[in-house]
């Protein structure tokens, strides 16, 4: 039976990024399936299901979370006056159902990965695995594609990034991610394969770093440039974290600051499509991120405490546009995760869970994971945070699937590593009874 819950994860990884990320209600009902046949599949184990208490917690903060959202719809408010008048905080009345199901998703997910990650020790690399596969299958649908010169994400007509890989994605930023998350994890299934020398380590392991290459040049093809930078982060601090036993940590930080030069370098020259990209960073004609987010932190402070309600980005952004930000545009989103955050359930409940998120990883870091899965975890960790930074597409499933589940992997494991070593501190130390004859 833990085969089958292993296999209800494994599928979601692959599986998301097919559908488009994930994120369509439809398929958010297939995952929630999987989720839910998988914790099934567990609970029907002989033997007791225990739940640890990060996993109450957890669905504490869920439900607050769902709480908030739904007292934030309901008509006991007194009348808004703008940009609507209604008895109630939410734009969108209903709009707390789309996050009610996403929370209770992602929350099944967690759960089922604790569950599993007691019985199988081995899940991270499992994961990670998995995550290249996907990763690969990816760049199979973006150079198909791009050879036969069709313009679709392979569900409908793609209607913007027409030169660009996004594979079965419609967004090139959530198709060069998860070409990131690839590059970090075939750079630790390399690190875990032990050898006695570097040649043998590449002699059998060095198709991962093939692989590694291949993600890197779709990652380029993707013209992202927010991906782009999230992989070089991610990839430096992987091969900061990760132990060396016969280099020193100055000429480690010299080889990879020369390493991330060179790389840079040579994707400038190598495609000068991405390089114009981030020259375009200066033309205030093109970009509309600095108008956008001046919006969204107007809109804020309009709301502070209350916020506005789920599904309500759209009709306050176009409420509260700048001048010269483009209202023919459908915003969406603000472009970044936190003022999304913020305008959806207001900045108390922001630093709330801001707050609990730093905790969860301080938790997480400190359970006393091995040094490669712990690295790994961080880089995963860092790559979320300038990914939410610069972009929405973070909280997509195919994006968020493989970072909780190897975080949570990674911390049960520890937990059941510890709980099997003898507890010598419970044990104190006797002395030998005197001898007798000694006494006298």
């Amino acid at each position: 039976m833990l085969w089958l819950a292993q296999s209800c994860l494994m599928a979601q990884i692959i599986l998301a990024p097919l559908m488009l990320g994930g994120l369509r209600p439809w398929a958010l009902a297939i995952l929630a399936i999987l989720t839910g046949l998988g914790i099934l599949t567990i609970c029907l184990r002989p033997g007791p299901v225990l739940v640890g208490k990060h996993l109450r917690y957890l669905w504490l903060a869920i439900a607050a979370l769902i709480g908030w959202s739904v007292l934030q719809s309901l008509p006991i408010w007194p009348v808004q006056a703008y940009p609507f008048n209604a008895p109630h905080i939410a734009l969108v009345p209903n709009g707390w159902l789309s996050i009610a199901t996403y929370l209770v998703w992602l929350g099944g997910v967690i759960t089922l990965t604790a569950l599993v990650a007691r019985l199988q020790p081995r899940l991270p690399h499992f994961i990670a695995r998995t995550v290249v596969f996907a990763c690969a299958l990816q760049v199979v649908l973006g150079a198909s594609a791009a050879l036969m010169g069709w313009h679709t994400t392979f569900w409908f007509a793609k209607q913007a990034h027409l030169g660009d890989w996004t594979g079965s994605f419609a967004n090139r930023n959530a198709f060069g991610t998860l070409m990131g998350f690839g590059i970090v994890a075939c750079l630790f299934l390399y690190q875990t394969t032990r050898a006695v020398s570097f040649t043998k380590q590449l002699d059998r392991a060095g198709g991962w770093l093939a692989l590694a290459m291949i993600f890197a040049v779709a990652l380029v093809q993707s013209h992202s440039r927010l991906a782009f930078v999230m992989a070089l982060v991610g990839g430096a601090l992987f091969v900061i974290l990760t132990p060396r036993t016969h280099t020193s940590r100055l000429m480690r930080l010299l080889g990879i600051t020369l390493g991330c030069m060179a790389i840079t370098a040579l994707t400038a020259i190598a495609s000068p499509e991405l390089f114009a990209r981030f020259t375009d960073l200066v033309r205030s004609d093109l970009i509309q991120r600095d108008d956008l987010w001046a919006t969204a932190l107007q809109a804020i402070l309009e709301r502070p405490v209350t916020g506005w309600g789920p599904d309500s980005i759209a009709l306050v952004i176009a409420h509260f546009a700048t001048p010269n930000l483009n209202t023919n545009a459908n915003w969406f989103s603000s472009h970044n995760l936190w003022l999304d955050g913020a305008i959806i359930f207001g900045i108390p409940a922001m630093l709330i869970l801001a707050t609990s998120f730093l905790l969860a990883i301080k938790t997480a870091l400190a359970s006393g994971q091995q040094p490669d899965i712990r690295a790994l975890v961080i880089a995963l960790f860092v790559m979320c945070v300038v990914g939410s930074i610069g972009d929405w597409v973070m909280i997509m499933p195919a994006l968020i699937l493989p970072v909780v589940m190897l975080a949570m992997a990674g911390f049960e494991g520890a937990l059941v590593t510890r709980r099997a070593m003898p507890e010598f501190a419970d044990h104190a130390a006797q002395s030998p009874l005197p001898d007798p004859e000694g006494l006298h």
